[in-house]
């Protein structure tokens, strides 16, 4: 996939100019600032430790050693995140740095030696110099150059996200095959259905999916008592990278929605990942939506309340009900926090999980029960895209580190560097939604063996979803101001 090099113009990058030019200049300056002493003897024997071998030694050492110490650092518990911050995000100040390092101290080494005539450590450092000069010049301050610095800074990268994200387990037994009564659906007065009346589309394999449209799947688990099984996923959104429209899109899928799942009866699609995993949910959005799915992550609530602190906390707007309900109620788990009002503010992680909870008031978008909370979910994932929009490179390089253990993906390195590269080809800083069931597809007045649930007609939901996702028609979309 080409890469537009003239999105990555180092040259304009007025952080890099800064550091390369002062670390050059300083090192010129030390050199040209203390005056040789040349002895008489021109036979002056330079002795062996002063030997400049090692001036030629070859820089991508440096690169090659940075994958065995990322492989190391998993296992320190403090990590030197300024350093990675340069690797990650300002590689060619980085390695600017290095050599102007390393050319400081040869100077200081030469300087101690007498020499009889024009020193020869002069001619070595100083033609490396200027081939290193060039290199480093060729990759921040040259197109080409740009590409190849992106190129370095993705495998970095991907590397990195394979080092410290968590895998999905693979020991935890199958769940029962039974049916959660929550206090929702015992409340419901809604009529009992008779399961073999829904009307399922057929077997779709593995899904649709099309060259250049990347679909995962952003999972948030409730795992409150589960001790180490697998919770449920009451978050779930298909993110869309449609590198063909240049469009990023999300679709929430309702946690109630009524689902086929393979080898088990059908239930709601939330409790799907707890019965089978991720392979299962895999085949279950393929079976009933017709969508291949190219990747996972998951956070759970814990986690999520930790990362909504770490970038600062968010700007949310609540309604006068949303605010009254979140002081007076145990969804803010921490008292000292019940102190939100109505209108927009910033809230930290404990107050944005507890609004990302609530069903019994209605959001901003005018939306109540489920349907309002699915809402709710967006608007924060759009808040935390609209927050990480306004940090410079080395806040998202700090940032990015501390959050990535916190995340369970079967993402792998040369997926997600495709993944950002892909995001960062489209050049798009705008999200666009919509909901599943989309409005008028789908009866919420029935129970399927005691269970509040969403009958979905399923050939409406599944074509509105593709129109979406593959760009193909204007499909239902919500365009609502968060």
């Amino acid at each position: 996939m080409k890469m537009d090099d003239s999105k990555y113009d180092f040259e304009l990058d007025p952080e890099f100019g800064k550091n390369f030019y002062e670390n050059i200049e300083k090192v010129l300056s030390d050199v040209d600032s203390e005056p040789m002493e040349f002895a008489e003897d021109e036979d002056v024997q330079i002795t062996q430790d002063m030997k400049l071998d090692n001036d030629t030694s070859d820089i991508d050492a440096l690169i090659d050693n940075t994958n065995e110490e990322l492989a190391a650092t998993k296992n320190i518990n403090v990590i030197d995140e300024e350093m990675i911050d340069e690797e990650l995000y300002n590689i060619n100040a980085s390695l600017a740095e290095q050599i102007c390092e390393e050319l400081e101290q040869r100077a200081e080494e030469a300087k101690t030696c007498k020499r009889s005539k024009f020193p020869k450590w002069v001619k070595i450092p100083a033609g490396i110099m200027v081939g290193l000069i060039l290199l480093v010049s060729f990759l921040g301050l040259t197109k080409p150059g740009n590409a190849l610095l992106m190129n370095m800074g993705m495998d970095l990268g991907g590397k990195i996200w394979a080092t410290w994200t968590n895998d999905f387990a693979t020991d935890i037994s199958a769940a029962e095959d039974i049916d959660h009564l929550e206090e929702d659906d015992l409340n419901s007065e809604a009529p009992e259905m008779d399961p073999n009346q829904i009307i399922w589309p057929g077997d779709n394999g593995e899904g649709r999916r099309e060259e250049g449209v990347y679909n995962i799947l952003l999972l948030g688990e409730e795992a409150i008592g589960s001790g180490t099984s697998r919770g449920r996923t009451d978050l779930m959104i298909i993110a869309t990278l449609n590198t063909n429209t240049k469009e990023v899109k999300l679709t929430s899928i309702m946690r109630d929605t009524l689902v086929q799942i393979p080898g088990y009866k059908d239930n709601k699609i939330n409790s799907v990942y707890e019965k089978g995993g991720i392979d299962l949910l895999y085949d279950v959005m393929a079976l009933n939506f017709n969508i291949h799915l190219d990747g996972c992550a998951l956070v759970n609530f814990e986690n999520f309340e930790k990362i909504i602190d770490e970038i600062g906390g968010l700007e949310i707007t609540l309604t006068q009900g949303e605010a009254n309900y979140l002081n007076s109620t145990n969804y803010i788990s921490n008292p000292a926090y019940r102190n939100v009002k109505a209108g927009k503010q910033i809230l930290n992680g404990n107050q944005v999980l507890g609004y990302s909870r609530v069903r019994k008031r209605a959001t901003i978008t005018g939306n109540n029960n489920d349907f309002g909370r699915t809402d709710r979910h967006r608007i924060i994932l759009n808040a935390i895209f609209e927050e990480y929009k306004t940090k410079s490179k080395v806040e998202l390089a700090s940032i990015m580190l501390k959050l990535l253990p916190m995340i369970t993906t079967d993402i792998g390195a040369e997926h997600f560097e495709l993944l950002l590269n892909s995001f960062l080809e489209m050049g798009t800083m705008e999200m666009q939604q919509l909901r599943i069931p989309a409005d008028g597809t789908f009866n919420d007045r029935a129970k399927v063996r005691g269970m509040y649930v969403l009958i979905l007609d399923m050939e409406k939901n599944i074509d509105i979803l593709h129109s979406f996702i593959f760009g193909e028609e204007e499909a239902v979309e919500e365009t609502a101001d968060y």
